[in-house]
């Protein structure tokens, strides 16, 4: 008798294994993984109209200026315990006649891993999309574009769309059991909303309470519209949207409204002296070239700027128990003073994705100790050259 089998792609690469129930001596194997369940309308192998559990998935790339359009709706995390209704920032009309030719969901994927049952460390686990699904590490490889567009046409009122995460994921050659992830998505006409629920992915050596291995649950970091249009010319790094020092809102030469020309998105660089005096920038762990992806350029989105770096010299630097002279300084002679600042925090630290605009306003929190009393003065930080990448 066998102890399970495999499914295989046209490629040889596995795609689902299964066990023998060694109780009842049979194998059981998931319908979806042949297009064929309950909630859809069958297989499609033309991979350029993509079907997939009922949903018409646009295969339209960002990197070819394919996909255009894309204005923010929804954005934040979901709970990947329950059904979450998400509301959009705009009315997007009876039955999503105002979102064009679709809806786009940014996923994201959380590790878990699993023990004799018991749930521990929890890690981000980046997805990536590649159509041989080929391993890759340090990453959870998926056969489904990314991100998920879907067309407004599936997007049908109370009617409930599941989106499974297929493919060779991290390739846990010691797993027996495996599942691929699931998005649930279900668009409500009468609120101007979509509920957005999973069903969890694993990689489990047996499904027994001792079951140990690796859990991924699933969630949506951003919804926006979007267009699709036919490829278009991409602007090379060469090309400078923006030179000079400025804070505030900086318009871009040479981008379309929706950045569907910019390669793989912006790199912007860093004034690493901030207005008002001779701050030591790079000393607080913050980099002075910034990489935004195009998937973030989104009109309204804003992209933060990763502060880990940031923080920990902030412990470092900041003790407010400590003397003055305990601290390591980033800054001397600011303005007409001549003592030295600390770094104390940022404010507004993100891009904010505007048409053929940024607007970045963060500043640098500096403070000075004068007999053990602290005062604070806040300082710009500029930009000062952006490119595709």
């Amino acid at each position: 008798m066998p102890v399970g089998i495999k499914i295989i792609d046209d490629k040889g690469n596995t795609t689902h294994t299964a066990r023998t129930d060694l109780k009842t001596n049979y194998i059981s194997l998931e319908s979806k993984w042949f297009g064929s369940s309950s909630n859809n309308t069958g297989g499609n192998t033309d991979p350029d109209n993509p079907i997939d559990n009922g949903v018409n998935y646009v295969p339209g790339l960002l990197s070819d200026g394919t996909l255009t359009g894309r204005k923010l709706e929804w954005t934040g995390t979901t709970d990947s315990t329950k059904v979450n209704t998400l509301s959009f920032k705009d009315d997007l009309g009876t039955n999503l006649n105002q979102v064009g030719d679709g809806l786009q969901f940014v996923p994201y994927l959380k590790k878990i891993l699993v023990t004799r049952g018991v749930a521990g460390e929890e890690t981000d686990i980046p997805l990536a999309f590649d159509k041989d699904n080929k391993a890759k590490d340090g990453s959870y490889v998926v056969t489904q574009y990314l991100p998920i567009s879907i067309s407004r046409e599936n997007l049908i009122a109370g009617n409930e769309l599941v989106v499974t995460f297929n493919g060779i994921g991290e390739n846990d050659k010691s797993a027996t059991e495996l599942k691929s992830p699931e998005l649930h998505i279900k668009y409500n006409s009468g609120n101007n909303s979509i509920d957005v629920s999973q069903v969890s992915g694993y990689a489990y050596d047996n499904l027994t309470d001792t079951k140990t291995g690796e859990r991924y649950d699933l969630g949506i970091s951003m919804i926006n519209t979007f267009y699709v249009q036919g490829p278009i010319a991409q602007l090379p790094p060469s090309v400078v949207l923006f030179s000079g020092n400025a804070n505030g809102t900086i318009t871009l030469s040479g981008t379309d409204n929706y950045y569907s020309n910019t390669m793989n998105g912006l790199e912007i660089t860093m004034n690493t002296e901030t207005t008002g005096g001779n701050v030591k920038y790079t000393a607080i762990g913050l980099p002075s070239v910034f990489k935004v992806p195009k998937e973030e350029l989104v009109i309204g989105n804003k992209f933060y700027i990763p502060t880990t770096g940031m923080m920990e010299v902030a412990d470092k630097l900041y003790d407010p128990t400590a003397m003055s002279q305990h601290y390591t300084p980033i800054a001397e002679d600011v303005g007409s003073h001549h003592y030295q600042r600390y770094f104390r925090g940022i404010k507004n630290g993100y891009f904010e994705i505007g048409t053929n605009s940024i607007t970045f306003n963060m500043t640098i929190i500096l403070g000075s100790n004068v007999l053990n009393a602290w005062s604070d003065e806040e300082f710009k930080v500029e930009i000062s050259r952006v490119t595709p990448y």
